[in-house]
């Protein structure tokens, strides 16, 4: 991914941001989830009901749906950085 310099920025404050709410979500301390191949279940432990609270708190972090389809490749932190990087640029609720 080529990003310009206001680019990384704005995903750096997104992975922070992301980083922070997956700390709560997990309740593990973000140091356990820096790096991005982090796994969302394996090595962080969020079973189906952990995944949803998750979800729900993404999704009133974005003020938008994150749609099923959206999250069937999310397996990682790095994963979950992307989506929001990806669906906080589109500005359209209606869809990414």
């Amino acid at each position: 991914m080529n990003l310009s310099a206001e680019e990384k920025a704005e995903r750096a404050r997104i992975e922070d941001r992301v980083l922070t709410l997956l700390s709560q979500a997990a309740v593990v301390p973000r140091e356990d989830i820096a790096d991005p191949r982090t796994n969302l279940r394996e090595e962080i432990g969020l079973d189906s009901m952990d995944f949803v609270e998750l979800v729900t708190v993404l999704e009133r972090e974005l003020g938008r749906r994150v749609e099923r389809e959206q999250l069937s490749y999310v397996r990682t932190v790095g994963d979950v950085v992307d989506l929001v990087y990806t669906l906080s640029k589109n500005t359209d609720p209606a869809g990414a």
